[in-house]
Parts: structure tokens; sequence; C-alpha cells
């Protein structure tokens, strides 16, 4: 009666309810042979179960490394069209310096020939 009777887990005090115990056999030679080929696939199943998972993480880590590896080249390309960009309009800056110097020239040139102008017509 009480082999039938099942143990409930105990959740107070961990995160994730533990298992029933297995019962125990009632022939001893059975329970020793049993346990040992639980053993065995238990430790060869946490070892697939390993091998799978570090496989799974290598496959993931190799995934990760891919587009870190191409954000980091998009960034690059990026930041080259940016300093083209930003070459262009200091070279635009440049030109539009060069061209206010010119009018600014121009002007005090005109100012001069309309003072003469204006001086002639005076006298």
């Amino acid at each position: 009666m009480m082999a039938s009777h099942l143990v409930k887990p105990d959740t107070r005090s961990c995160k994730r309810p533990r298992e029933t115990e297995p019962q125990m056999p009632d022939s001893p030679q059975l329970s020793s042979l049993g346990k040992s080929d639980s053993l065995c696939s238990e430790s060869s199943g946490l070892f697939y179960k390993d091998e799978a998972l570090e496989k799974d993480l290598n496959e993931m880590s190799k995934e990760i490394n891919l587009m870190l590896s191409t954000y980091a080249k998009i960034l690059s390309e990026r930041a080259a069209v940016d300093a083209s960009y930003i070459d262009e309009i200091d070279g635009l800056f440049k030109e539009a310096n060069v061209i206010e110097n010119f009018l600014i020239q121009k002007r005090e040139l005109l100012r001069q020939r309309f003072t003469v102008i204006a001086n002639t017509l005076h006298r």
C-alpha cells in the first residue's frame, strides 16, 4: 500500500518542483541491473544533451559573430559615406567662402568706381 502512494513534491523552497522518486523493484538482482543500466543510459543521455547543447551554442556563437561582423561592416561603410559627405560639404563651404570674398572685393571695387564717377560729375 505504501509503495503505490505517490510522494508530493516539496515546492516551498525550490524554484522548480522535484521529480517523484522512482519506485524500487521487488527483486534485488533486478534492482542492481536496473540501476547500472539506468545510470549508463542517463549518463549517455546527459553526454548527448551536453554535446547537442554545445553544438547549438557554437552554431549560435558563429551566427552572432557573423551578424556582428556584418553590422561592423555596415557601420564602416556608413562612416565612409558620411566622411565623403563631410568632405563634399567642406569643399562647398570653401567654394562659398571664395565666392563671398570675390563678391566683397567686387562690391568694394564698384564703390570705388561710383565714387570716382560721382566726383567727376560734381566738378
